[in-house]
């Protein structure tokens, strides 16, 4: 009898747990599993704006010899977006946690966990901290190297260029390791109630023994979920289109009224249309999120019967 595969027999079942947590729809669920969503990603993020070169022409006049005055406003506003950011990360962190103490114990509420698992969110953010920091060091004395050996001009460039697949490759391998934390030893980490090193190697001993399953899972897992990134993405597009309709004819009548341009008041239509957008995409993300959460937690009680967390 064929060995039964835990990323497919487990996909039912996830499904139809989330189905019977999002329905009937009941708001409070949602609204809570979209605040989860928007910490420990829902699909929402901001433009790229990497493609495109500023030049001394695009800033007013002035502004350029105006610098060395603003320079330490500059540094403050850098600093707070930092702090800001590193706030966020801790709290995407924690959160991992109160997702699954959420779905475990059916208690759909944010805060009786969240002062709980801050400990824990805090250790993982630290280790992805760490991660982060050894791939971003490993890239740059990686180009460093090969500019060092082809040079600075053309051959240096051309060993970078040779070398991008190595880079992808050790870039998705920093990212299976992610993805094996979230979905597993964040589950461990609650069940054992032990730290990240020691979880993950737990996680070690339980992919040892299930080798061909743990493949077969992160394959699985990575394309559903660019199939979901991508369905979701067409769902937010929508959504977001529809809701611009009526912002869009209010501009129009107020562009053909004021008849002057006043384009600061147009804008100010910005702010009611992202009030209601960025809910609406992060509702749509709920359940994404959520049968991944589900997935994950059924295929780890499929690799180790023992570390069963989703009640019968």
């Amino acid at each position: 009898m064929a060995e039964d595969m835990y990323a497919f027999s487990r996909l039912d079942g996830a499904f139809q747990r989330t189905k019977s947590l999002l329905w009937p729809i009941r708001w409070g669920v949602w609204l809570r599993l979209a605040l989860i969503a928007l910490f420990v990603g829902g699909g929402v993020s901001l433009p790229n704006t990497s493609g495109y070169t500023f030049e001394e022409g695009d800033l007013p006049p002035g502004v350029v010899e105006s610098l060395p005055d603003i320079a330490p406003l500059i540094v403050a506003f850098i600093l707070i977006v930092l702090v800001i950011a590193l706030i966020w990360w801790i709290i995407g962190t924690v959160m991992q946690f109160v997702f699954v103490d959420m779905l475990r114990t059916d208690d759909i509420h944010i805060r009786p966990f969240f002062g709980e698992r801050l400990g824990k969110g805090v250790r993982l953010f630290l280790f992805q901290v760490g991660l982060t920091l050894i791939l971003i060091l490993a890239m740059m004395a990686l180009i460093l190297m090969l500019v060092g050996i082809g040079g600075s001009g053309v051959g240096g460039a051309a060993f970078i260029l040779v070398f991008i697949p190595f880079i992808l490759v050790a870039a998705l391998l920093f990212g299976i390791i992610f993805l094996l934390t979230n979905d597993f030893v964040v589950p461990i980490m609650i069940h054992e109630d032990c730290g990240i090193i020691e979880g993950w190697r737990r996680l070690f001993g339980m992919i040892s023994a299930n080798v061909w399953q743990t493949v077969v899972y992160v394959v699985t897992r990575l394309v559903l979920g660019l199939i979901a990134a991508i369905v979701q993405a067409v769902l937010v597009i929508l959504a977001l289109l529809i809701i611009a309709i009526p912002f869009v004819l209010i501009g129009i009548v107020l562009l053909a009224a004021l008849q002057a341009g006043n384009y600061v008041l147009l804008l100010t239509l910005l702010i009611p249309y992202l009030v209601i957008a960025i809910p609406v995409a992060l509702l749509i993300a709920v359940p994404f999120v959520t049968f991944f959460r589900y997935y994950g937690l059924l295929v780890l009680e499929g690799l180790a019967p023992g570390c069963r967390l989703l009640p019968e």
